[in-house]
């Protein structure tokens, strides 16, 4: 594993280096929130498949291939990544996933919790220590996967599955930075959030086993 200091060496040139792209990220990862939750619709679902499939392209080929280039990133973050790009890139036909506010009333507030905590992971950073530029902004990887799997679990169980079982390794990987890991203790949002998408993906799958498969119908031949 890399240092803590190479580590956040590296985030500090990609934040210098691509801050215009990285403020146009956030900008849009809000507006598509908004319009998700509030204004939820076919073109709404639309757009934020095809911003996801957008951030994990990049996030993978730029940030885990170009500045962080640590074995970690580059094959297992890159791969994946890379993957889950496709995934909502295709979903944008195939349209696995419904992208809406969830029905219940907790389930939509905690949605709303966790992409809050997604856009306040610099203000985090900073109270851990860590001012820009060496500070970790809303769409970057980590924040990205939180923010994917806030919006996934909240479409369950219109989602599709693959996306939701290739969001939660890297998130689950996060389980070392609570304990000091790159001295990067706000990716305990990130390990939680993992835990959190497990719980739904398994809630919403039990879910749908013991839903019960209507018969088919077969008519009766009345004697004569």
């Amino acid at each position: 594993m890399a240092s803590a200091e190479g580590f956040w060496s590296q985030v500090g040139v990609y934040n210098e280096t691509m801050w215009p792209i990285v403020i146009a990220m956030t900008a849009a990862a809000a507006f598509l929130t908004y319009r998700v939750l509030w204004r939820s619709g076919a073109r709404s679902d639309m757009w934020m498949k095809a911003f996801l499939s957008f951030s994990f392209a990049w996030n993978g080929v730029v940030f885990f291939l170009i500045f962080v280039r640590n074995p970690i990133s580059m094959f297992a973050g890159a791969p994946l990544f890379i993957i889950l790009s496709l995934l909502f890139a295709a979903d944008i036909l195939t349209k696995r996933t419904q992208f809406r506010p969830p029905e219940a009333a907790w389930k939509k507030a905690v949605t709303i919790l966790w992409i809050a905590l997604v856009f306040l992971y610099p203000l985090i950073g900073w109270v851990m220590g860590h001012v820009y530029p060496r500070v970790l902004l809303p769409m970057f990887p980590c924040p990205l996967t939180v923010f994917a799997i806030a919006l996934v679990a909240a479409a369950a169980p219109n989602a599709d599955k693959k996306v939701f079982i290739l969001l939660l390794p890297w998130a689950l990987m996060g389980l070392p930075k609570c304990f000091g890991a790159l001295d990067c203790y706000e990716d305990c949002i990130l390990f939680a959030a993992g835990v959190y998408g497990l719980v739904e993906l398994i809630r919403n799958w039990k879910t749908q086993q013991a839903e019960p498969r209507e018969e088919p119908f077969v008519q009766q031949e009345v004697p004569g």
